[in-house]
Parts: C-alpha cells; structure tokens; sequence
C-alpha cells in the first residue's frame, strides 16, 4: 500500500477513512483503559505503558479471534457483511478474553475487570469493525 502511495502520489483522504477513525478509536480507548483502571482502583500495572502493552495484548488477543472473518471477507465469502451469529459470537468471545486479560494483567478482581471490560469494550468494537471493513476490501 505504502510503495503505491508513494508511486501514483497520495490518493484523497476519503480513502483513509476506516484507518483514521480506527486509529483514533484506538487511542481513546487507551484512555478509557486508564481511566477505568483509575476507577476500578487498580493498584498494580497502572502507569500508562503498562496501559499500553495491555492495550495492546487485548486488542491483539481480539484481532486474533476476529480473524477467521476477516479471512473469510478476503475470499470474498461475505457479499453483505459477516452474519450477526458471527459477530455475536466474535464479541462474546471478545469480551470473555478481555475479561480475564484485564484480571490477569492488573490483578482487580472479576467484578472490577468486568466494569473495566464494559467500558473499553465497545471503542475496540467499533475499531475492529472498521479495520476488518479497510482490510477486506483491499
């Protein structure tokens, strides 16, 4: 994508929509990350690179069970979106991982990670969306 950028010049930024906003999403929910964690009254691993490298994990931990449907949406197995089983079980599955993640990494507690869980949980929704939305259509 870069070397066709940088050989036919930079297209408008209409192009870069998904990106932007997954970006953006992104780092807000770091934010979210830090302040939940500050309401939960985390005590441990809450300085913001221990937000970030937990941001991080999760968000890779839930592109990691997204991937099946971003594969299938390369091959072009979803004409008109993936069907809603696919994404409830893809954001069940999300949100159980993030769960025990959260707990694991700050070590709050189930219902402390829970409320942590519910706020950041809906931005990475909503980024992955986009992101599997940019990517399958390359």
């Amino acid at each position: 994508m870069l070397l066709s950028i940088l050989q036919t010049g930079m297209t408008s930024i209409g192009d870069y929509e998904e990106i932007i906003f997954s970006v953006i999403l992104i780092v807000v929910d770091i934010f979210l990350l830090k302040i939940g964690l500050l309401v939960a009254k985390a005590e441990y691993r809450t300085k913001i690179k221990w937000v970030g490298v937990s941001f991080l994990i999760q968000f890779g931990a839930i592109f990691f069970i997204s991937s099946p449907m971003l594969i299938l949406g390369f091959t072009g197995a979803f004409h008109e979106g993936p069907p809603a089983g696919f994404i409830i079980l893809a954001i069940v599955g999300s949100a159980f991982l993030d769960l025990n993640l959260i707990n694991v990494i700050h070590k709050i507690g189930l219902k402390r990670s829970f409320f942590v869980t519910i706020i950041i949980l809906v931005p990475i929704i909503f980024a992955m969306s986009f992101l599997i939305q940019y990517l399958s259509s390359l």
